[in-house]
């Protein structure tokens, strides 16, 4: 492997914007179950102290 190459391999493996897309993505959808799992859980104690 040559210099050339090894320099398009660091560029290509620091491209960030990607894996921070991916992560906010990420964080939406925990939330989103979070509050889905939130919801269902104050509904079974709703249910249970009816």
């Amino acid at each position: 492997m040559n210099w050339n190459q090894m320099k398009l391999r660091l560029k290509i493996g620091s491209a960030m914007p990607k894996s921070e897309g991916n992560f906010s993505f990420g964080l939406l959808c925990g939330l989103f179950i979070s509050i889905v799992l939130w919801i269902s859980i104050i509904g079974w104690i709703m249910l249970i102290f009816k």
